[in-house]
Parts: structure tokens; sequence; C-alpha cells
């Protein structure tokens, strides 16, 4: 799975990826759509996180 804020950059990252063979997917619209779906945001160290 590939994922960036806007989804362009991992867009770009999963299509590279299966070109060369591995099962990748992008996350359409990013953390921002994932955000706002209401799904959960967390930090490295398992805090609330945040996408700005």
């Amino acid at each position: 799975m590939a994922i960036c804020r806007s989804g362009n950059r991992s867009r770009q990252a999963a299509a590279l990826l299966t070109a060369r063979g591995v099962d990748a997917v992008n996350v359409a619209g990013g953390m921002r759509a994932w955000a706002e779906a209401g799904l959960p945001v967390t930090t490295t160290g398992g805090q609330n996180g945040r996408v700005i």
C-alpha cells in the first residue's frame, strides 16, 4: 500500500512498483481523504495524529 498526504506521489509510486512486479495499491485521495472519512490517524508513538 502506498499513501501520501494528497495521493499524487503515492499514485506514482504504486504505478512504478506495479510496473516492477510488486503488488501495490494507492490510497486514493491520500491521508487527507483518509482523515476526512473519519478513519484513525496516529503517530508512530501511538498518539492521536493529524494531517496538515
